[in-house]
């Protein structure tokens, strides 16, 4: 484009204007070189760079440079609730028998804690089932417990953390893990899938070989016929099963996690798995635990709100345990709140699908990886810029699909952060309303970035169409030009890229995906401050040659010393009103002068670097041959300072009017 450009005025100099070939030449160049930002490319990478590091800073890990453009642009996010919402944290708080509501005591996972009814201790007969319960928990369980060590202060849990909570509780009651295990070894497992969503193990003890079952209760509801009473194992009646259902909806509302438990007793002959082996099992009772709410989620979610970003709970967990958290955190209004099933979604088309999220106030529970991936791809469909969470193997495809997958680092898989484009390194919710905060004041300080830079490209194009309209000697070197875009204007431009947030920056809605960096409010704010520096800068130049006698049409050649002189003021004109156009960049719509220089040390760097260049150029006798420049006296320094100045102020003029018309 810059060569086009440059050829375009190369023949509009010599058809139009009548210039000699040196002088269309020599305007071609400067038009060239002045309209293009040499230091663009290289200033956004290190911009991008720098800025992906601090995210990284605040557990949030980068993995591809383009992400940080979208999440500015994100409307959605589809999150799961285990881990993310909530603490991840598993701490067995209740314990269902038939009719009986056990108590456990203890936060976290260490094992101290007990077990009561009404704050009575146990009864013989209340312990037997309890003690079944938590036995066949810590059999058919694929988890493990860590007690402190050096390196690790704190009780712990490798593996799946419902599966951690139950053993914890096993130790709480003084179960010996060890013991069992041995007592009752391990045939053969059948892990917890998500579309049966229960774990089977079988074991063998004493001649005789058991099945234990463990899962979502409704699961494991639908493979039992018996129920384990205080009379010991009876039919599973409908009262018994009503009984069940109440005592689950009741957990759920208290937004418990459950788990349910089940046995039989196999012949000897099927001591190996087979379909069969899943009926008519004895169910044992329920295990209700609590997950706590991660503390920083309610801000976080109510950020989101403000920035016009729905927060939607997409879980396999049970619907009202998923409704409960959600209303603890401020996701939904639990008045208007609607929750879709996985099984309701095998009825709902996709443009069902996506109208029901874009009213907002909506879960989606008991959901399968495959249901998660239609969701995110209904949701596109209708237009969102989409971010989903995801930890397991099988949420990769939905990580894919999203606009920005965001997997765990803590709990997640290999396979999701492979597949992902971001990786949180705590899990927190908080970290992905954090990241879309960071996308937008990235994208937002690319634009002022572009704003400073382009400003100083007009500012050196104007003094090259002056030279070819008015025919006056040419006020600014192409090597001034080089100095200024590859060398004084980098660090201040690195440093607007470090600018913190702007106030009001999460209470806007979010951006168009397909808005430009570049845009109609970019260039003609560059072109009102290139004009004003523009101007101050060749007011300066003009003087200076005024002063030494030339005037316009002069035909008698400029003295070398004045010549340079002018050209310098130009030069400098340039280089301190950029100086006042880098603080007046720092904001957008707020007054600069409501920011504090503290708030980025890198612009007084910055600050410094310029006028540190600048005054080398200017002094220093081999810089000034090699520059094209003269020494100035404290005058001109004077009136370069107040170009400066007007700068800032015609800025906070436009800044004032963009308050004044967006209210």
């Amino acid at each position: 484009m810059a060569i086009t450009v440059g050829v375009v005025f190369f023949l509009a100099s010599l058809i139009r204007l009548h210039l000699d070939l040196f002088s269309s030449v020599l305007f071609m160049i400067g038009v060239m070189v002045a309209c293009v930002p040499e230091g663009l490319q290289v200033t956004v990478s290190s911009a991008l760079a720098i800025n992906v590091l601090k995210m990284a800073k605040e557990n949030v890990l980068v993995k591809k440079l383009s992400s940080v453009q979208t999440l500015g642009s994100v409307t959605v996010i589809c999150t799961d609730k285990t881990g993310t919402i909530t603490k991840g944290e598993m701490t067995v708080k209740k314990i269902w028998i038939v009719n009986k509501v056990v108590e456990v005591s203890g936060v976290g996972y260490e094992p101290m804690g007990e077990f009561t009814i009404h704050q009575k201790k146990l009864k013989k007969d209340e312990a037997k089932a309890v003690e079944r319960l938590l036995e066949i928990s810590v059999l058919c369980n694929s988890a493990k417990v860590e007690p402190p060590t050096d390196r690790n202060r704190s009780w712990s849990i490798v593996g799946d953390p419902t599966d951690g909570s139950l053993l914890v509780a096993a130790l709480k009651y003084g179960l010996n893990l060890q013991s069992l295990h041995a007592l009752k070894p391990t045939v053969q497992i059948i892990p917890f899938d998500s579309k049966r969503k229960r774990m089977v193990t079988i074991h063998k003890s004493e001649g005789k070989t058991y099945a234990y079952a463990k899962g979502a209760p409704r699961s494991i509801l639908s493979v039992c016929s018996k129920i384990l009473s205080a009379n010991g194992v009876v039919e599973l009646t409908e009262e018994l099963l009503h009984a069940t259902e109440v005592k689950l909806r009741e957990f759920a509302d208290e937004g418990l996690g459950i788990i349910a438990v089940a046995y039989r007793e196999m012949s000897n002959e099927k001591a190996v798995y087979d379909k069969s082996i899943e009926k008519d099992m004895i169910f044992v009772g329920l295990a209700a635990m609590k997950d706590p709410l991660r503390p920083e989620v309610k801000k976080a979610v109510e950020t989101a709100k403000k920035a016009g970003i729905k927060t939607i709970i997409i879980t396999g967990d049970y619907g009202p345990t998923a409704k409960a958290i959600a209303e603890e955190a401020g996701i939904i209004e639990p008045e208007h709140c609607r929750l879709i099933r996985g099984v309701d979604l095998d009825i709902l088309d996709d443009r069902q699908i996506s109208e029901e999220a874009k009213k907002g106030n909506i879960i989606f529970a008991r959901v399968s990886p495959e249901q998660k991936l239609r969701i995110v791809k209904a949701l596109k469909k209708n237009s969102e810029i989409v971010a989903v969470t995801g930890d397991g193997a099988n949420d990769a495809p939905s990580l894919r699909e999203a606009d920005i997958g965001i997997a765990m680092g803590l709990s997640g898989t290999d396979v999701a952060r492979e597949a992902a484009d971001m990786v949180l390194l705590d899990d927190s919710f908080a970290s992905i309303v954090k990241a879309v905060e960071s996308g937008r004041t990235i994208y937002e300080n690319l634009r002022k970035f572009i704003v400073y830079v382009f400003s100083h490209n007009w500012a050196q194009l104007i003094p090259y169409v002056l030279y070819a309209l008015l025919g006056i000697p040419l006020p600014l070197l192409v090597v001034q030009v080089l100095a200024i875009d590859l060398g004084i204007d980098v660090i201040p431009s690195l440093a607007l890229s470090r600018e913190p947030s702007e106030a009001g920056i999460m209470e806007e809605p979010p951006r168009s995906v397909r808005e430009r960096l570049f845009n109609a409010k970019v260039f003609l704010r560059s072109l009102y401050i290139g004009a004003i520096t523009a101007t101050g800068a060749m007011i300066g130049c003009l003087g200076v040659w005024s002063a030494g006698g030339w005037y316009l049409g002069a035909t008698q050649p400029l003295d070398s010393f004045i010549y340079a002189k002018g050209t310098t003021m130009t030069f400098a004109g340039i280089v301190v009103a950029q100086m006042g156009n880098v603080l007046a960049c720092r904001t957008s719509k707020v007054s600069v002068f409501k920011t504090s220089l503290r708030s980025n040390k890198w612009i007084l760097i910055g600050l410094a670097s310029q006028i540190s260049v600048l005054s080398i150029l200017v002094y220093v006798p081999l810089m000034q041959s090699l520059f094209g420049t003269a020494p100035l006296e404290i005058l001109d320094w004077a009136y370069l300072a107040l170009i400066g100045c007007i700068v800032v102020f015609a800025e906070e003029i436009r800044k004032l009017l963009a308050r004044k018309l967006t209210k």
